[in-house]
């Protein structure tokens, strides 16, 4: 027999079907979307319920309807932010004359003057700079092309002409050159540059000397757009640039120079006329600038050429010729006293048997 409470029937919980949980395409990132906003029936299952399913939620879970919204927790205030003490500001740095440093003592005094837009000549040893306004109007070295120079080597006016308008045109150059209808506004123009640019890379690369700034020079000639320090500046560096591609060493560019005769090594681009020229002006006493004036030619065109036929080897520079060594001083004599003094007492060798039989000697002389 079954025992009593095996007989009575079990008590069953009767569990209602659940119903299928509407398809929702899985999210493979994190949606700041709800679980109630994808599956709106999800509430049948009561607040709380876990929807089955690979969702990934990041936003709050939506309350029940009819449940009272969750009261949320007051915000932390913010903490004060911490108080720092004020501190001196450093000074600020001088400010930046140009894009480049300048090289020498000239193109940083040169460059100052042009920030502070002034007006004048700054002189130095080599050379000279004039601005207006800050800006370059024009340049001048003793051993640069001058605009008279350019103007007659060119056979633009003759030299008694240019003599004329030096005496007519005093103060007033330019226009009279213009206004008599010697030369053309392009051509003065075309001179007055490349005379500018040479005296500038004269005096840009001058060693450092007395710089003087005079505030009431006036140049002759001024150019018609003024350059700015930096322009100017980069102009020289470019012909320096190309001067050293040619021939890396200066020493043609003060040196007299002298015709070597032998056959050009290498192709030049100086032109068979010109080169023809500078040969047959070439006399072993006249320098790269003597020659530029002579031909009427710009002083870096000249240097140009002069450095092209050296790499051609069509000039050269003579070295100077030894100096011999002088002959060795005679070493001068002692000259005598005018009041002869006895001789010092010499020491003697007393263990000489002679040495010692002169000093009794003497010992017994001086006894008497």
């Amino acid at each position: 027999m079954r025992p009593a409470d095996t007989l009575a029937p079990t008590a069953t919980a009767l569990v209602p079907p659940v119903p299928p949980v509407p398809s929702v395409p899985p999210l493979l990132v994190a949606s700041p979307v709800s679980v109630r906003q994808l599956v709106p029936s999800a509430g049948q299952y009561g607040h709380g319920t876990e929807v089955p399913g690979p969702y990934l939620t990041t936003g709050p879970a939506e309350p029940a309807p009819g449940e009272p919204l969750p009261q949320r927790a007051a915000d932390p205030q913010p903490a004060p932010p911490a108080v720092r003490r004020r501190t001196h500001a450093a000074p600020l740095p001088r400010r930046r004359r140009s894009s480049c440093a300048p090289a020498t003592t000239f193109e940083a005094a040169l460059t100052d003057l042009a920030a502070d837009g002034s007006t004048g000549a700054l002189h130095g040893p080599g050379g000279a700079v004039h601005l207006a306004g800050g800006l370059v109007v024009h340049a001048e070295a003793p051993s640069a092309a001058t605009v008279g120079h350019l103007l007659t080597g060119a056979g633009r006016i003759t030299v008694r002409a240019w003599e004329e308008s030096l005496l007519l045109g005093a103060g007033r150059l330019a226009e009279y050159l213009l206004g008599s209808g010697l030369v053309g506004a392009g051509e003065l123009e075309l001179a007055r540059l490349a005379a500018t640019l040479d005296g500038a890379q004269e005096a840009l690369a001058q060693p450092d000397g007395e710089l003087r700034f005079d505030p009431d020079a006036r140049p002759a000639f001024r150019l018609a757009r003024p350059l700015s320090v930096l322009e100017l500046r980069g102009a020289v560096g470019r012909r320096r640039s190309l001067l050293d591609g040619c021939w890396p060493s200066a020493e043609l560019d003060r040196a007299p120079l002298q015709s070597t005769g032998a056959a050009p090594t290498r192709r030049t681009a100086v032109p068979r006329r010109r080169r023809q020229a500078l040969l047959a002006a070439v006399d072993g006493t006249r320098t790269a600038p003597e020659l530029a004036r002579l031909l009427g030619r710009s002083t870096y065109g000249t240097l140009l050429d002069v450095r092209q036929l050296a790499a051609a080897g069509l000039l050269t520079a003579p070295r100077p010729a030894a100096v011999p060594d002088p002959p060795p001083a005679a070493v001068p004599q002692a000259a005598l006293p005018d009041v002869l003094l006895p001789p010092a007492p010499r020491s003697y060798d007393s263990s000489d048997p002679e040495v010692g039989l002169l000093l009794r000697l003497r010992a017994a002389l001086e006894a008497l």
